[in-house]
């Protein structure tokens, strides 16, 4: 990184050197004024942009951690609504696609396991600084099992359509449930 910086220091001396002998030849000779001061806008314009700083992009990838139950189905994970990633394990998980630094992220479910509702329970989105995002975490529950998880519209204990809370957990039309383990759902 130094050479590049003596070198753009080189370049921007030499050109300011150019610069002064073309004013001193300007001012001696005011024949050529025009091929003069064009020379020189020229000369300002390649200084000005050999002193600009260039900051390459980076580039940071996007991951975390599956945890809960899958009932032997296959979670499908998006990022930035795109960039697909399939898991039918618990554990760690990478997105294959990197995302340019100081840009935003957001981690959602495509798809659900047969079964079983899941959702982005810690840093679904943000933006991404200088260093990796490590720490999204994807949470799965049985739906019908009673328990009713944050990602979960209800959850009262079945997979019954028509009660109220739907197979998928889901808050059917004509229906208000509770917040309760297991959801307590009624008609409206």
């Amino acid at each position: 990184m130094k050479t590049i910086s003596i070198s753009n220091r080189m370049i921007s001396v030499m050109l300011m050197l150019t610069l002064m002998s073309l004013l001193s030849c300007e001012i001696a000779d005011k024949k050529n004024d025009e091929a003069s001061q064009s020379s020189l806008l020229t000369l300002i314009g390649i200084v000005s942009q050999t002193n600009q700083a260039q900051t390459p992009d980076t580039y940071q990838s996007v991951g975390g951690t599956l945890t809960g139950q899958l009932n032997g189905g296959t979670l499908v994970l998006q990022l930035n609504g795109a960039n697909n990633l399939s898991r039918n394990a618990l554990g760690n998980f990478l997105f294959s696609t990197n995302i340019k630094s100081n840009s935003s992220y957001s981690v959602s479910v495509l798809s659900n396991p047969n079964g079983v509702t899941c959702g982005i329970t810690n840093k679904a989105s943000g933006t991404i600084g200088t260093s990796n995002i490590t720490d999204v975490t994807a949470d799965c529950n049985i739906c019908g099992n009673g328990v009713k998880v944050s990602y979960e519209a209800c959850d009262d204990g079945n997979l019954a359509n028509g009660d109220g809370c739907n197979n998928t957990c889901k808050i059917e039309a004509g229906f208000s449930c509770n917040n309760t383990s297991p959801s307590v759902c009624v008609n409206i």
